[in-house]
């Protein structure tokens, strides 16, 4: 099978564009009546039955023409997903061109999520899963498409390889060509815990964000985000309008906070503590406070804004144990 395999590799080389079309259900059955038609024009020696299926039968075959030729040379672009957190739907952003001098019509995007190794062919073609449609890409232009996946897991995800497929014009036949993307999302913890945030003096003790209540001055409204405490939501507001908001503080909670590992000893297992520290992050950004995040194997400085809450939440989604 080995020997197989490397020989099917050497004679089909991995940067060349492999474009498959069969019979759809619809061409099968056209095939089938096709014949019956035939059979019937040979029994009763009918010319003109015969002159209908072959009629017929050049029209299969320029639609199998046109189906094949309404995905060559297309290209795929660009391919990128902006961080989410987990649990949440990474939507990926695939930008497929045309390089050719007629358009492109009914153009369907599916993924393979699991890759799948096999020296059977047959096999690699299967666990795909439609995506998303495109009813035309114009000639010599490029269209923006979406696929969106579901993230388990704190890390990169990858969206695995990407089919191309048409049953354009007549759907009789099915061709489709297959992209293998490096196109990955990192996917952040999920941000949630029940510990309060630890909230650093000018001295530079510890104490707990519980403990300072009342002491802030309130700044306004937030459009509530996931990993928020449920503590700051303004349920008035929300039985005023129905949209959830957290309030927002200024005062004493701003100013330097060192979160650490050991922190979260108490929280759980290591997913759990991960969690907390992300949660921790968000609402320190939320009240513009200076945070450092120290993890056993790596420390992000002092920082504030989106690049640092980035380089943070960066280092808790790739954390691994020691």
């Amino acid at each position: 099978m080995q020997m197989l395999l490397k020989l099917y590799r050497r004679i089909s080389p991995p940067n060349r564009q492999r474009i498959y079309i069969i019979p759809s259900r619809f061409g099968f059955m056209f095939a089938f009546f096709l014949l019956i038609m035939l059979l019937g024009a040979i029994n009763y020696s009918n010319s003109m039955s015969h002159l209908l299926v072959f009629l017929l039968v050049s029209l299969g075959h320029t639609a199998m023409l046109h189906t094949h030729r309404n995905i060559a040379k297309i290209e795929l672009k660009h391919c990128h997903a902006e961080p989410v957190f987990c649990g949440q739907t990474a939507t990926f952003t695939v930008v497929i061109n045309n390089p050719n001098q007629r358009d492109f019509h009914q153009i369907e995007l599916a993924h393979q999520p699991n890759k799948i190794i096999s020296w059977n062919p047959f096999k690699r073609l299967s666990g795909f899963v439609y995506k998303n449609h495109i009813s035309l890409v114009p000639a010599q232009q490029s269209v923006s498409s979406t696929i969106e996946i579901t993230t388990q897991q704190r890390g990169y995800q990858s969206l695995g390889r990407l089919r191309v497929s048409t049953l354009f014009p007549l759907g009789l036949f099915n061709s489709w060509t297959h992209f293998n993307t490096s196109a990955r999302v990192l996917v952040y913890p999920q941000a949630e815990g029940i510990l309060p945030l630890p909230v650093a003096t000018n001295s530079g003790e510890k104490i707990m964000l519980s403990q300072q209540k009342g002491l802030d001055d309130f700044s306004g409204f937030q459009n509530y985000r996931k990993g928020d405490p449920i503590h700051s939501i303004a349920w008035k507001a929300v039985a005023r309008d129905d949209v959830l908001r957290t309030k927002q503080f200024s005062g004493a909670h701003s100013g330097q906070r060192c979160l650490t590992w050991n922190d979260t000893a108490g929280v759980g297992n290591t997913e759990q503590r991960l969690s907390q520290l992300c949660q921790w992050l968000l609402i320190s950004e939320q009240t513009k406070s200076s945070s450092q995040l120290e993890l056993p194997n790596n420390t992000i400085a002092y920082g504030i804004g989106e690049q640092h809450l980035h380089n943070c939440l960066t280092a808790l989604a790739l954390y691994h144990d020691a």
